[in-house]
């Protein structure tokens, strides 16, 4: 019977300490964290979620730390939701997990607020007087200048030290990838009613720290639009479908022709037409209609544009206006 005892109190002094040894136990792979999106904006909504196959996880309790501050906690609270802090800074986010089986596992996120800002410039024409933005149009260029926001301990870094990762619908532009290519420029296809979606991320070289934007581009027409303008007041800012002026007046039409390829309307072709009649464009200037109303009669003509680039098919526009004049 001695014997017996000594054989089990080994026995159960390696079991007990099998146990202990047990409940602290935590490998990294037991526990990760994904944070969605992977770079929250400044003031955003972002969720950190828990994976594991290590152990029952609606059965665990789980406590959420931020900064070392314990805010909340629960069985199967397996994510949170955090709202960012300003551009710049750091957010530590720890989660502490206690499994059914008593068994306890930890993992953390660091995790630096940073953002992206496009400027899209559309290399399309509008004219000096327009205040609203080029857009761009089928067949046109349009480019994208990234100013990135992204620091490490508390200091900005140098937009030409970042690594730029540029694509459209996906698929990743190389050429145009790389150390410092914060610039990106496309040529839309020659189709109408398309767009694209550009994505660009932008992280240092060791990928620690990055951020990611994307922005829809949307194709619109080239459009043609009429203005009053005069050789001593200037040009009216009011756009006309037609015009009413005096017999025995003279007076100038100036057509804007908006979002054309600045390419194409060096190529394009002007043609005017007078009442279905083909009318020679102006010598000078081909936007340019400058009349004469007949004296001592009432005139109307309807005046037609069509500008066109022949190499590219949706580069071209058509307009009408009807001009009066009377007695």
């Amino acid at each position: 019977m001695k014997n017996i005892y000594k054989i089990l109190i080994p026995v159960l002094a390696l079991l007990f300490s099998w146990q202990v040894y047990a409940l602290t136990l935590s490998s990294p792979t037991d526990l990760a964290l994904d944070v969605f999106p992977s770079s929250p904006r400044a003031g955003a909504s972002f969720t950190v979620s828990t994976k594991s196959f290590s152990f029952d996880m609606v059965r665990a309790k789980f406590t959420w730390f931020l900064d070392g501050k314990n805010i909340t906690s629960g069985v199967g609270l397996r994510e949170q939701s955090f709202q960012a802090g300003k551009i710049g800074s750091e957010m530590n986010i720890r989660v502490s997990v206690i499994s059914a089986d008593g068994i306890s596992y930890e993992a953390g996120a660091k995790i630096t607020i940073s953002d992206v800002d496009f400027i899209i410039r559309p290399l399309t024409y509008t004219p000096s007087f327009y205040r609203g933005s080029a857009l761009a149009t089928p067949g046109s260029i349009t480019e994208i200048i990234a100013v990135p926001h992204l620091f490490f301990g508390g200091e900005r870094l140098r937009a030409q030290n970042l690594i730029y990762e540029w694509s459209i619908d996906d698929k990743l532009f190389r050429n145009q990838s790389g150390g410092g290519k914060n610039k990106f420029s496309i040529k839309l296809a020659d189709v109408g009613n398309s767009d694209y979606i550009v994505t660009l991320r932008v992280s240092t070289l060791d990928g620690e720290i990055s951020a990611q934007k994307s922005v829809r581009l949307k194709t619109t027409m080239p459009e043609i639009l009429f203005y009053e303008t005069n050789a001593l007041t200037g040009l009216k800012s009011m756009a006309l479908n037609s015009f009413l002026g005096r017999a025995g007046d003279s007076f100038s039409i100036l057509a804007e022709p908006f979002y054309f390829d600045l390419g194409s309307l060096v190529r394009a072709k002007f043609n005017w037409n007078a009442n279905g009649t083909a009318a020679a464009p102006n010598a000078k200037n081909p936007l340019l209609l400058e009349l004469a109303a007949p004296d001592n009669t009432d005139s109307q003509t309807a005046f037609s544009l069509k500008i066109e680039d022949r190499q590219a098919l949706f580069q071209q526009a058509e307009a009408l206006i009807n001009i009066s004049a009377t007695k």
